[in-house]
């Protein structure tokens, strides 16, 4: 599973509390796609943990996300 595979997956499957984590542990039906997601995810060093101790193993927020760049300069 690839990074960009590995952010779908989390964003697609997880469930967002607020506008700042996402719950892994909601929907026990994905609980496979979410734990390779968030093994790939936690490989690279992109996800931080809720810091309150009783939500930091279900809810987590990706950080570093890659954006593609874009050259405005094409066409010039």
């Amino acid at each position: 599973m690839t990074i960009e595979e590995a952010i779908h997956d989390l964003e697609l499957y997880g469930h967002w509390m607020g506008s700042r984590y996402i719950a892994i542990n909601f929907d026990k039906s994905h609980k496979e796609v979410l734990e390779k997601a968030i093994a790939v995810l936690d490989a690279a060093g992109m996800l931080e943990r809720d810091p309150h101790p009783k939500w930091s193993q279900c809810n987590v927020r990706i950080i570093n996300k890659p954006v593609p760049r874009v050259d405005y300069t094409t066409g010039l």
